[in-house]
């Protein structure tokens, strides 16, 4: 189910309304007890937060990168066995261009990894921002 749609759902119970039929629920119904409401409209404020909208899915970001011509995972957290493998890959004397093509991420990301693991100091980043 989309997000949008469970949105409108938990708006029309939150306001005493059936979602399916659109007529207003039985006075008896639990959607009509105040603390019921309070915990929908909880939910609906969390739901249309600022920072909730603007979050895309990894494969909608992913999409996304690709028509902005990004590599897949640019701005995607790296997994611990992605970290694993870029470690290994850098270890085994892969160059960062490689690295960045087989993970699919800008060069900068791939260096700011293996900064973040220990493996290259700041003066080595810097060095290889410029090679390749």
């Amino acid at each position: 189910m989309e997000l949008a749609r469970s949105i409108e759902i938990v708006h029309a119970l939150s306001q005493g309304i059936d979602p399916l039929t659109g007529e207003a629920l039985p006075p008896s119904s639990p959607y009509e007890q105040p603390e019921i409401i309070r915990a929908l409209h909880t939910l609906l404020v969390h739901a249309n937060s600022p920072a909730r909208r603007g979050k895309l899915m990894p494969e909608q970001k992913q999409a996304a990168n690709l028509q902005k011509g990004l590599p897949r995972n640019a701005g995607l957290a790296w997994t611990d066995e992605a970290r694993v493998q870029l470690g290994e890959g850098f270890r085994e004397n892969a160059d960062i261009g490689a690295l960045a093509a087989r993970f699919e991420r800008t060069r900068g990301s791939i260096i700011a990894e293996l900064q973040r693991q220990g493996l290259i100091n700041l003066g080595e980043a810097r060095t290889l921002q410029v090679k390749d």
